[in-house]
């Protein structure tokens, strides 16, 4: 029996409320044979269960989509209870939710409550910044949901996708987040389409803003009043000798399963294409779906080959980038950081020193 499994599920496949126009999972879905799935059957949400629980004693289950909300409150009410159910004395389940925010009420805030779950709120800065690429008025429904998230003591962070449009408006976004109370930030740069396409972040438009974001976060760390940027929070701890927590930060692939809606079951969120189909939960089991993984070579050859990370000076931080992040002519942000290290590293270990136990 493993100590630790995370099982990432799309009860809702691809399925969305919102046609958001950078959407990297539906571009994904575009890229195989059946785009959309229907909703997670109870069958499959009981094989995803049953063959979790034999396998692992610390479970951690992680709902994504589309927009999960889609498959319907009773569906996770369900999920969570068959969960309870089955686990024994010794073992533990944490839950995690990453949702657009839309059409969700206080319903679902009293069951995020109840199960604590930790809930990733899409919101891309204000809600001029937000409508831009998700649809008007999508941010007006996204700050209602914050505010009953807020009453109702959820635990709940920010997801801000960065493009070109959030470039050179960081201080009216960290200003906006910051005044609303929202200190629990995650930047995610915006991801190219699988095939091509429109880009809609330059790597010198991410390099000026993630060293106008840095000087923010720095500035209320030197006042005391602190917020928790993901990606400076990570460099942080690996400086202080901690691994990376966010999976793209570690220079090579790791063990994940991610469930679409039909039971398919793939090694990473942003591959769940035919071609790295592992298999299906309803008739594979976990030592099948590892050994396809293997035969694939998905994380053996996962590692940034390309850009000269073995000379690079920031090979320790950076790690040659996440490989959705890469093609054939290297990591499309290898320039972006070899131009921010510089720029923050001092400040990068005078943190690392004031948070680490003498």
């Amino acid at each position: 029996m493993r100590e630790h499994l995370t099982m990432m599920i799309k009860p809702a496949s691809a399925a969305c409320n919102l046609a958001c126009d950078y959407c990297f999972y539906l571009d994904t879905a575009r890229n195989r044979s059946v785009h959309h799935h229907p909703v997670m059957s109870d069958e499959v949400a009981d094989a995803i269960i049953d063959k979790s629980i034999a396998l692992s004693r610390d479970l951690r289950f992680v709902f994504q989509g589309g927009e999960p909300s889609l498959a319907g409150l009773p569906f996770f009410e369900r999920f969570v209870s068959r969960v309870e159910e089955r686990m024994g004395e010794g073992r533990r389940v944490s839950w995690a939710f990453q949702t657009n925010g839309v059409g969700l009420d206080r319903r679902w805030a009293e069951f995020f409550k109840a199960h604590g779950f930790l809930v990733g709120i899409s919101f891309d800065g204000t809600r001029r910044l937000h409508d831009l690429h998700r649809g008007e008025g999508s941010g007006r429904s996204v700050l209602d949901t914050i505010g009953f998230f807020t009453k109702e003591g959820v635990d709940f962070n920010i997801l801000s996708v960065v493009t070109d449009d959030t470039v050179d408006n960081e201080k009216i976004v960290y200003s906006f987040l910051t005044g609303h109370g929202l200190h629990y930030q995650q930047y995610i740069p915006c991801i190219d389409p699988m095939q091509g396409g429109e880009r809609f972040l330059s790597a010198e438009g991410y390099e000026r803003f993630l060293k106008a974001m840095f000087d923010l976060w720095f500035d209320s760390f030197m006042n005391q009043t602190p917020v928790s940027n993901r990606f400076f929070d990570n460099l942080v701890g690996m400086i202080a000798g901690y691994p990376p927590e966010s999976c793209d930060m570690a220079g090579i692939c790791s063990v994940h399963y991610v469930a679409e809606a039909n039971g398919d079951i793939y090694p990473c969120d942003f591959y769940c294409t035919d071609g790295y189909r592992l298999g299906n939960i309803l008739v594979d089991g976990f030592p099948t779906l590892d050994e396809r993984r293997r035969g694939m070579r998905f994380i053996e050859e996962s590692s940034n080959t390309i850009d000269g990370c073995e000379t690079c000076p920031w090979k320790h931080l950076c790690r040659g980038g996440c490989k959705r992040y890469r093609n054939d002519d290297g990591y499309r942000f290898c320039s972006t950081m070899k131009g921010f290290f510089p720029y923050v590293i001092e400040r990068l270990h005078y943190v690392a020193k004031q948070i680490t136990p003498p």
